[in-house]
């Protein structure tokens, strides 16, 4: 019997033969991601599409017709791999594909209960973004088997995925930018656009520049930076602080560690005679808005007025009143190319800052809080009480001298056996920290805001009770009009400080006589007479200083696109600071064997106001291949100080110093600066095809500090740059260089960091003549007076390896300042004992900086990343003709570096006296100034190191700032045998028991002269503080921060309605390895000191603190 085979239709076939491949072999699409392949579909379908993976790759498609979507494809590119190209094909459809075998690719309809979500993906600018990976989190769960579980974005960034839940967690990655997180039920909630942000040194890092921002990648001038994430990561109160050794050619030194105090910034080493506290100050620059010259001192530091604990070390920062929680990232501007934009204010480098902005979204809440405790971290190990007495016993006999109870009261008088640490005492407590922000951001497409508040307390170290509070408040607003042609961002900050601290730092008495006596027998405060020149450091406390500041930043910055490609903007920019002091002697607090002392208490009231304008006009074109950008603006500028001072004495009463009419006696003070500036500037840019780059700037300014001879200069410079990397013949032979560029600027800036009204004569009130007012010409004015000027060269390489996971940058940089402002000595018959002038002197500073990132390991849990700079220098003043007729013949010598100091060279002890030997130079048998030596006090170089480990939800950054040069490394202020403390170091000096030693034995400051060998022994001490057995290697290495933070899993924070939520703990200075441990801290520098920014001298301050905080930063 004829039986009919049964008739199969062709997709039965195909249906069956993809069940039988299915069961005889399953395998993943892993070979796929390795086959590239060119794809050029124009105006095709999904049809072409597998057509031309069945023609160009080992893999055949199987697919039904009645399935495929009549949707237009356009893909064009080469080497894409299968994997992207079908992800790019397919998103926003509901096919998904499934690989068979090694070379069978089926295409089929997702599973009807899959949900389909779709969004789009935009840089920093709101730009779309290709290729960005689009993935489900944890891909490999069974739940997402046979399931499309990524994708990527097309041309306009758009990309679309079916998941079987809104619980899914979706990750967007792309190369150079920072990977995000989000839930698919946040993505549904929110229709705006995915915002990827540069990976912080990330060629596509977004850097802003003078005027405008860039790319790294197309940057023609040397910027460094930091951003928000490294800031926060640091428990840092003034935001420069943060820099500090993370940027290559900016050296960073903070005054002390008291609360508010100055932090100093020297960018490519010192351009100006005038030192590190005035004339090397870069301009600070906050949202457009110039942040200096507050004080209108003279000349004006970045600094404001103080007295008190602050006055000796470099006053208040103003920086201080910048809440660290509010900035998005500080760019810190070094060449030709990138400061001469800012003309006579860019010699000495530029440091932008710029805010936090909102983004469109739903309105997101923010809470951080953080405690903990600071300390100092090193203390001088020093004689305990018996080794102190056995010094002061040896240095009385060599002396020759009987100790009585008024050479020696430490012998004679006070207790043998009770002691007392000073360093301990005085600054061994613990200070404790209290920091809390909140914060509100969102907006729409049309209006966005970011508003924080912030409130810290700091207590500090010293023995009683003293402490620093400070809040701030910042609101800023973005408007975009709905046609795009009109935008308004508007910035307000508020910041109040209180601060209630001793009005002196006690910690240079740190080498007290280990019994000194804190009370005397009547139970009041112990005193010597005041001719012994030892305070009580206790009693010293109670003098108070009490200051309160008020700070107002706000900004107005308004734009409108006339025509396509040309925008009219104008900066509108208002600063006022407030400082009111009052600075309170107390009679408890004075020598009480004085004769009826007298209280006294200073008052101060200072204001600093700031206003600019800044209208400009950019135009941008495409001409070609290339992309011309034009601007051009002007600027308007104006700055005043006012301040009043008032002394009032003769209090009889303690509780009544805070009242002038209290005071028995007062005089009054005052003083009114203005300063005015404008401006007009410009600059062109042409990048052709990404590949040849040209920057142009050009500056003329205008400015009140100089006479109507020189009141206006010319600045200007040219950048240029070579992405040498993008050239065929690199591509197609060295695959291994992802990037490469050369760079190149040359320019002038100028420098106007001087006292005002110096081509005026200005008068001064003096002794009264005959009961009548007298004036005196103060100092003598000179009308030609001109800027400092600075010719800047730099030649720079940017190189990218392995798809950008190692980026290197080298910069070799020269600085030549000329025309130097400087004081001319002139004769005493003139009545003037000097005559500013700018003089013919040229300094050269010349340097090389390295700068190295690395992604070392990066996977799905485990992440680690290594950054490195090293910057190395050389200073020098080249020329200085007629150096002989100014002071500054004993400060500097041609062809030497200003940071230089003269040096005996020491030799050892005399084996049979004791006495302090030096080297004879010049052979004529005595020790002489002819016998000096020239040193450097610089840094030849200094970097940072630091490292960054992510795994899972945890991460740990460390970092490690080192410094090589050569300093103090001792401190003797006066003979070792006078009535203080010593280091341990002198535990070796010469004894007659103990010849064979390099320490001189000990002596009394004074002798007698008819001790011939205790004078020779104490005369020999005449050069050891300025010999090189006080100097020496000053280097070090510090652990400057540590951060550990742990996010919470999603799981956890979705239950209490957080988007995420991190606990913390960070902790800054908190371990120093150096030679030098005779000195409190290595690298704080005395204000006014020599020029080396940070070498150390002699600084018996407060050293900035070991700081250790916990916490935790939750997002809502």
């Amino acid at each position: 019997m004829n039986k009919t085979k049964p008739k199969f239709r062709k997709e039965s076939r195909l249906a069956l033969l993809l069940i039988c491949l299915s069961a005889m072999h399953i395998q993943s699409f892993a070979y796929s991601q390795t086959e590239k392949i060119d794809v050029s579909v124009q105006g095709g379908k999904l049809e072409d599409v597998f057509q031309t993976i069945n023609d160009k790759s080992k893999y055949k498609m199987f697919f039904s017709k009645s399935t495929l979507p009549n949707s237009t494809i356009n893909i064009v590119g080469k080497k894409i791999s299968v994997k992207d190209l079908l992800s790019q094909s397919l998103a926003g459809s509901n096919l998904t594909w499934e690989v068979l075998d090694n070379d069978i690719i089926a295409i089929k309809e997702k599973k009807e209960n899959q949900q389909h979500i779709a969004g789009q993906v935009v840089n920093e600018n709101g730009t779309p973004l290709a290729g960005v990976s689009v993935i489900i989190k944890d891909w490999q769960k069974a739940e997402y088997r046979n399931m499309q579980t990524s994708t990527a974005t097309d041309v306009n960034g758009q990309w679309g995925l079916r998941i079987p839940n809104d619980d899914v967690i979706i990750t967007f990655s792309f190369i150079g930018y920072q990977k995000v997180d989000i839930t698919a039920k946040q993505l549904i909630a929110n229709s705006t656009p995915i915002k990827l942000k540069p990976e912080e040194g990330s060629l596509e890092e977004v850097v802003v520049i003078g005027y405008g921002t860039t790319t790294r990648r197309l940057n023609t001038g040397s910027v460094a930076s930091i951003t928000a994430k490294d800031i926060t990561s640091q428990p840092v109160s003034n935001p420069l602080a943060a820099l500090s050794g993370r940027m290559s050619g900016v050296l960073i030194a903070q005054n002390n560690g008291v609360p508010g105090s100055a932090v100093q910034i020297q960018i490519r080493n010192q351009a100006s005679l005038s030192g590190t506290t005035s004339g090397s100050i870069p301009l600070y620059v906050v949202d457009g808005v110039p942040f200096t010259n507050f004080n209108g001192g003279q000349p004006a530091t970045d600094n404001l007025n103080s007295f008190g604990i602050s006055a000796s070390s470099g006053g208040l920062s103003p920086f201080s009143m910048i809440n660290p929680a509010d900035i998005e990232r500080i760019d810190v501007l070094k060449d030709a190319d990138a400061t001469a934009i800012y003309g006579s204010r860019g010699a000495n480098g530029v440091v932008l800052i710029t805010t936090k902005k909102g983004s469109a979204g739903r309105t997101r809440i923010g809470v951080n809080f953080n405690t903990g405790f600071t300390e100092v971290n090193h203390f001088i190990p020093m004689l305990n009480l018996e080794q102190y007495l056995t010094l002061r016993k040896e240095a009385f006999a060599n002396a020759g001298v009987t100790p009585t109870a008024d050479n020696a009261p430490d012998l004679m008088l006070w207790d043998q056996n009770k002691s007392t640490d000073w360093q301990k005492m005085l600054i061994g407590n613990k200070g404790h920290i209290t920091d809390v922000q909140a914060n509100m951001s969102g907006g729409n497409e049309s209006t966005r805001f970011f508003f924080n508040s912030g409130y810290r307390r700091e207590s500090t170290v010293f023995y009683g009770d003293s402490k620093n509070s400070r809040f701030t408040s910042r609101l800023n607003l973005d408007h975009t009009s709905s046609d795009k042609k009109f935008n308004a961002a508007l910035s307000v900050s508020y910041a109040n400080d209180n601060s209630d601290m001793p009005s002196s730092d006690v910690t240079s008495l740190y080498n007290l006589p280990p019994n000194y006596p804190i009370y005397g027998d009547n139970g009041k405060y112990y005193w010597l007479p005041s001719s012994a020149f030892i305070d009580n450091p206790i009693a010293l406390l109670e003098r108070k200083y009490f200051g309160n500041t008020n700070n107002l930043i706000s900004n107005a910055n308004l734009s409108y696109k006339i025509i396509p490609g040309l925008t009219a903007k104008a900066n509108f920019g208002y600063t006022i600071t407030q400082l009111n002091q009052n600075n309170q002697r107390p009679i408890t607090s004075l020598n009480n064997t004085v004769s009826n002392p007298l209280g006294s208490s200073s008052f101060s009231n200072t204001k600093a106001e700031n206003w600019i304008i800044e209208p400009t006009l950019d135009y941008v074109k495409s001409i070609g291949e290339g992309k011309f950008t034009a601007l051009i603006g002007t600027s308007f500028q104006q700055n005043s100080s006012r301040s009043q001072t008032t002394n009032g004495s003769n209090y009889s009463n303690d509780a009544l110093l805070g009242s002038l009419s209290a005071a028995g006696l007062f005089t009054a003070s005052n003083n009114l600066v203005y300063y005015k500036y404008n401006a007009l500037f410009g600059k062109v840019n042409y990048d052709w095809k990404e590949k040849y780059l040209f920057n142009g700037t050009f500056r003329r300014d205008g400015s009140s500090r100089f006479g109507p001879k020189n009141r206006f200069g010319n600045f200007g410079a040219i950048g240029l740059g070579w992405v040498f990397g993008k050239e065929d013949f690199i591509q197609d032979n060295l695959t291994f260089l992802s990037f490469g560029k050369l760079r190149a600027s040359y320019g002038t800036t100028g420098n106007d960091q001087i006292s005002n009204y110096l081509y005026l004569p200005l008068y001064s009130s003096t002794t009264a003549y005959l009961n009548n007012p007298s004036m005196n010409i103060g100092t003598l004015p000179n009308e030609y007076i001109k800027w400092e000027t600075t010719k800047k060269l730099e030649f720079a390489l940017d190189l990218g390896f392995l798809k950008d996971r190692i980026l290197f940058t080298g910069n070799f940089f020269r600085n030549r300042s000329s025309d130097q402002i400087t004081d001319l000595v002139l004769s005493t018959q003139t009545g003037y004992n000097s005559y500013k002038e700018n003089l013919p002197a040229l300094i050269q500073n010349t340097g090389l900086e390295l700068e190295l990132n690395t992604t070392n390991i990066t996977n799905e849990n485990f992440t680690w990343k290594t950054s490195a700079n090293f910057t190395f220098y050389k200073n020098k003043l080249v020329e200085f003709p007629g150096i002989e007729n100014t002071f500054y013949s004993s400060s500097f010598l041609v062809g030497e570096p200003l940071n230089m100091v003269r040096l005996y060279h020491y030799q050892g002890v005399d084996p049979a006296t004791g006495r302090a030997l030096y080297e004879d130079r010049n052979g004529d048998g005595v020790i002489t100034a002819n016998d000096l030596y020239v040193a450097d006090l610089g840094t030849p170089f200094y970097g940072g190191f630091n490292n960054t480990f992510s795994y899972k939800g945890f991460e740990l950054g460390v970092f490690f700032q080192f410094n090589h040069r050569f300093g103090v490394t001792k401190i003797l202020n006066t003979r070792p045998g006078a009535l203080v403390n010593q280091n341990d170091y002198w535990l070796d000096r010469w004894t007659p028991n103990n010849s064979n030693t390099n320490i001189p034995g000990a002596i009394i400051p004074t002798v007698p002269a008819s001790s011939a060998d205790g004078a020779l022994l104490s005369n020999s001490y005449n050069q050891y503080t300025n010999s090189d057995a006080v100097y020496g290697d000053a280097s070090y290495i510090k652990l400057r921060s540590v951060n550990l933070s742990y996010n919470l899993p999603k799981s956890w924070t979705s239950k209490l309605k957080m988007s995420n939520c991190n606990v913390f703990m960070q902790g800054q200075n908190l371990f120093t390895w150096a030679k030098n441990k005779y000195v409190l801290d290595t690298e704080t520098t005395v204000q006014g000191g020599p020029s080396g920014l940070g070498t150390g001298t002699i600084a018996q301050v407060l050293p900035p603190l070991r700081t250790i905080v916990f916490g935790f930063n939750c997002q809502f």
